[in-house]
């Protein structure tokens, strides 16, 4: 079973990846955790603040969020895919280069 660590602990580490923009990776190693566990922190975070979806499956955007603070939203939204797709390019040129063999 894997440690648990308190909210607030992993509430830093979600801000040294959003404030920073430090890797998964970087974070992982400087605090002896696994890439994907900090993945998973900051995931929870967006989730958590990320407007619930009506009964129509409509987002509800919040009443006060300002186009400044949505824009930096997304492009938080858009780094974070754009690492994933990064480490997914790499996982797949990995599993090509063993298949070869």
């Amino acid at each position: 079973m894997g440690r648990i660590y308190p909210q607030e602990f992993r509430d830093q580490v979600v801000v040294l990846h959003r404030r920073d923009g430090r890797t998964f990776a970087d974070i992982a190693e400087e605090f002896s955790l696994s890439a994907t566990t900090v993945a998973k922190w900051v995931r929870e975070a967006e989730d958590a603040e990320r407007p619930k979806r009506s009964k129509r499956g409509e987002e509800s955007a919040p009443a006060e969020e300002s186009d400044r603070d949505r824009i930096t939203r997304l492009e938080r939204e858009l780094a974070k895919r754009t690492e994933e797709v990064e480490i997914l390019g790499k996982a797949l040129a990995f599993f090509a280069r063993r298949s070869e063999r």
